[in-house]
């Protein structure tokens, strides 16, 4: 259970404490609301370490015979993860509701969370066959994309985005060229306007930008006929783009500052057809250690500000919605 009385809601905690293996060290784990996230987890509220450790034998005692054929190991790992997953989980809800996402949302992420794991096992063979022919050819310094790569190609899949012909989409941040690589290699009929300062953002070394937007020019030199290169401001460009000039799909993924994030929601929105996809990254994302700083708090305003008005269409990290209506 979880603890508070937020929303009227009053509960209480529950921490579980697994037996210690003789001789070993103790598995245990203890699940309060509010919990600090796992190590090396991207938001980190100010508190203590969430910390688990796992025994070096069988967390349960098995017969000799399964420990030799090695089930000794995924047993540990399978509890490991099991561990891991339950904090991050916890960890997530409670970052959630200090960003103001109110509990229909807490209960939409628990579903999507829950609902990604179906896609992810289905589209893992179309993902990792993108990665080895595709990704791997690319100038990258990371490989944050890839793991939305399943949850594109299913919303590609739900809404038949690969046959419609004259699609046109708008990226709002680029950084190499990963994402709007893939959306322009998978959509054969879709154009792409990309728009990016390649100057960073407060979490970037501003003295690599040059070098990442270099890599960005070479990734996506096979599809230049497809893809309007902007380079500037969301801002700039939404005040120069002619204003009859409508997208079927808007990726927004440039400044994390919350207040940058509802300007291009805003603008964005506007220039979305209806009907048009909406993409939100870096949801559960917490550089800013002021929680209404973050993207999340921008994306819960915008979507009570734009209520009636959009299909929710996925939320976990990532947010996606399709407009309904202007």
């Amino acid at each position: 259970m979880l603890h508070g009385t937020r929303f009227g809601l009053k509960t209480n905690c529950i921490a579980h404490r697994f037996p210690e293996p003789a001789g070993k060290v103790t598995a245990s784990v203890l699940l309060p609301f509010p919990l600090d996230p796992p190590p090396g987890w991207l938001h980190r509220p100010p508190g203590g370490r969430y910390d688990v450790e796992i025994a070096s034998e069988p967390i349960v005692g098995l017969p000799g015979s399964y420990s030799k054929q090695g089930n000794s190991v995924s047993s540990k790992m399978s509890f490991s993860r099991l561990l891991r997953s339950i904090a991050e989980e916890i960890s997530d809800i409670k970052f959630l509701l200090r960003s103001g996402s109110g509990l229909k949302i807490v209960l939409k992420y628990m579903k999507f969370r829950r609902k990604r794991r179906s896609i992810e096992k289905k589209y893992k063979p179309a993902t990792k066959a993108f990665v080895a022919s595709e990704v791997n050819g690319l100038l990258l310094s990371n490989d944050w994309f890839v793991g939305h790569l399943p949850i594109w190609m299913w919303l590609f899949d739900r809404f038949d985005l690969r046959s419609r012909a004259g699609l046109k989409a708008l990226e709002i941040g680029s950084w190499e060229g990963m994402s709007a690589f893939f959306f322009l290699e998978t959509l054969p009929n879709a154009t792409l306007t990309c728009v990016d300062t390649w100057a960073g953002s407060d979490e970037h070394d501003k003295e690599a930008m040059s070098a990442v937007e270099g890599r960005f020019n070479a990734n996506l030199v096979r599809h230049a006929g497809r893809m309007t290169k902007f380079k500037g401001t969301s801002y700039a460009y939404f005040m120069e783009k002619p204003k009859d000039l409508k997208f079927d799909f808007i990726y927004i993924d440039g400044s994390h500052l919350a207040d940058d994030v509802m300007m291009d929601a805003v603008n964005g929105f506007a220039a979305l057809k209806p009907g048009g996809i909406m993409i939100f990254d870096d949801y559960i994302w917490g550089y800013y250690a002021d929680a209404n700083d973050n993207p999340a708090n921008a994306i819960h305003r915008f979507l009570e500000m734009k209520r009636g008005k959009f299909e929710l269409v996925y939320l976990f990290r990532q947010v996606i919605i399709r407009k309904t209506s202007a």
